[in-house]
């Protein structure tokens, strides 16, 4: 079994106390809190939440979007690793594999309470409706959450309960299954430039799709423009790669210290920044031909009511202009702040401004709405407040996101080895300084 897997430990009045069996169990208790929801919606239905005709989309889409946008990381670095052959990066793709997955499954468990009939989730697969920009979003993820699986397959099998535990030798059936498991990790990692071409195609389909779904809507003036799908794609490129910054940080740093190199790290964070400062480049532009150039006097109604719920103008430009620039620039630089302590704080940062404009795109334009009448258009104001069992659903499908990265974190050995036949330089872990 693997020992050099280094797991942090909590220090209290001079003794040291193991941190990972009180996460677990204190996140098993939040995801009980959250199954405690999940039973109330399955069986009293979405009378329970804060939901209206009027507001439809509330605290679960604004997760269910995010946690799409945060996985990824998943069809960057595939193309990286495999059509760009840049293979230092190979250890880190595989953990974007992983946020990947843990992403569009924690989604597939929000859609699951969100649908007014859960027991229909499968019908968007079998009745297709072509002309609907929501079902070519539910056919993106549900295939690319099947990629995302067979990507996600041989790095599970690398652990060596699948090919070396003792107890395999005991039972020639759990040997024959373990071998034939091997050889499909084995078939599945050759097949792995076709899997992130695959990726890619489905990935850019709905991150640009979910977008468009908002962009098409008329009469809503303020967030939903044409540039939408363009931001949808940049934000997911950026935040998702801050998550695989922070977590790469984690899983190589602090667990397996020298299995990554720090300019790798560094590399990541400098993808990071780019795409931020991209992403919200084109964000300020679209502001001002939105609120500026176009001197539409609903939108301007639509800003001055939502100030009035909400700070939505100062959350605008801090939470989603200086979150993104600021910490752009910091993280560009990397290689010359060369402080990971310094680099998490500024990647957390447009990981928020990621999550605020899920928010914004989901609720601004709702609470704040112009009227379809094309001739007297008038702005109302809606209301929607999330409601005890809407938190309590969400508390369960982040506890579960939280649950299976900690264990992967701790027991998968992310060497990229997948124990078939190849030829790989050998690991020469570096020298870990301080900060």
């Amino acid at each position: 079994m693997e020992t050099d897997i280094r797991v942090p430990k909590l220090r209290l009045a001079g003794k040291e106390y193991p941190l990972f069996p009180i996460w677990i169990l204190f996140l098993i208790a939040a995801f009980g809190i959250g199954l405690h929801g999940m039973v109330t919606v399955l069986t009293k239905g979405l009378s329970v939440t804060g939901l209206s005709n009027q507001v439809a989309w509330g605290l679960w889409i604004a997760i269910d979007l995010s946690s799409i946008a945060l996985g990824g990381s998943a069809f960057v670095f595939g193309v990286i690793v495999y059509l760009f052959k840049i293979e230092r990066f190979k250890r880190v793709g595989m953990l974007a594999v992983l946020l990947g997955f843990l992403g569009y499954s924690t989604a597939g468990m929000v859609l699951l309470f969100d649908l007014g009939q859960p027991l229909r989730f499968w019908h968007p697969v079998v009745y297709w409706q072509p002309h609907s920009l929501l079902w070519e979003i539910t056919m993106c993820v549900v295939l690319y959450l099947s990629v995302l699986l067979a990507e996600l397959l041989p790095i599970v099998l690398e652990h060596p309960l699948f090919h070396s535990h003792p107890i395999l030798d005991k039972s020639k059936f759990l040997r024959g299954f373990t071998n034939f498991l091997q050889k499909l990790s084995a078939w599945l990692h050759k097949t792995g430039p076709f899997l992130a071409v695959i990726g890619l195609t489905l990935s850019l389909l709905h991150q640009a799709s979910l977008g468009a779904t908002y962009g098409v809507l008329a009469g809503r003036g303020l967030w939903f423009s044409q540039t939408a799908p363009v931001i949808f794609v940049l934000s997911a490129v950026a935040g998702g790669t801050c998550l695989l910054f922070l977590t790469s940080i984690i899983v190589f740093r602090v667990m397996r210290p020298g299995l990554v190199s720090d300019s790798v790290l560094y590399d990541i964070a400098r993808i990071a920044g780019y795409v931020a400062l991209l992403c919200i480049y084109i964000r300020v532009w679209d502001w001002a031909v939105t609120n500026y150039y176009s001197f539409d006097r609903e939108i301007a109604l639509q800003t001055e009511l939502l100030n009035t719920v909400a700070p939505y103008t100062t959350s605008f430009w801090i939470g989603q202009v200086l979150f993104a620039a600021i910490p752009g620039f910091a993280l560009v630089s990397a290689k010359r702040i060369k402080r990971f302590r310094i680099l998490a704080f500024f990647a957390i940062l447009p990981l928020i401004c990621t999550i605020l404009t899920r928010w914004n795109y989901n609720l601004s334009g709702l609470i704040a709405q112009i009227t379809y009448d094309p001739f007297t258009p008038t702005v109302i104001q809606n209301s929607y407040s999330p409601t005890v069992t809407e938190w309590q659903v969400g508390m369960g499908v982040i506890s579960y996101w939280l649950i299976t990265f900690s264990l992967a974190a701790r027991f998968l050995p992310f060497k990229g080895d997948h124990h078939h036949k190849e030829h790989h330089e050998p690991d020469v872990p570096e020298p870990v300084t301080a900060d």
